[in-house]
């Protein structure tokens, strides 16, 4: 059996992929963060994660705003959702311990809602434009002087 230089390439290089990968490297990584850096993952963790984020969103009026405005749920339900979180991220940001294990996910999150709004997605979904008539609109003037006419001429009537 001949062989061409082309498969011995390919034979030689399969052989190099198996020694590279039986080499265990587990033992030479270290953890990026802090030693606590699996607490991040815990359930309190992400409890307080999810807190900061929804906390965030309702107690600034424009996030408020272009979440309920781009929610699928509609505005009262997802009103809720918001309402509901928002009193719990006070008590959470001032335990120190719950800081110490998780980080400082409040400020995460402020950083993280501003990044969002650049980026036009608020809570993972794009902000969607505010209906209705814009106000620059050759539309607004005709609607506007129709209302007028349909109560003034109700009122001049009686």
């Amino acid at each position: 059996m001949s062989r061409t230089p082309f498969q011995l390439l390919v034979f030689l290089l399969s052989i190099c992929s198996i020694v590279v990968a039986e080499v265990d490297v587990t033992h030479d990584l270290l953890p990026r963060q802090s030693p606590s850096a699996n607490d991040v993952n815990s359930p309190i963790c992400k409890n307080y994660a999810v807190v900061a984020n929804l906390s965030t969103i309702a107690l600034n009026s424009t996030y408020r705003a272009a979440f309920l405005r781009s929610s699928p749920l509609g505005t009262f339900p997802a009103r809720e959702i918001l309402d509901v979180q928002a009193p719990k991220l006070a008590a959470m940001m001032m335990d120190t311990q719950l800081n110490r294990r998780c980080g400082n996910l409040s400020q995460a999150a402020i950083d993280g809602a501003a990044a969002n709004l650049t980026a036009g997605t608020v809570l993972g979904l794009p902000i969607l434009d505010a209906p209705g008539i814009d106000p620059a609109n050759v539309a607004m003037p005709i609607v506007g002087i129709a209302i007028f006419l349909m109560f003034g001429g109700t009122w001049l009537a009686l």
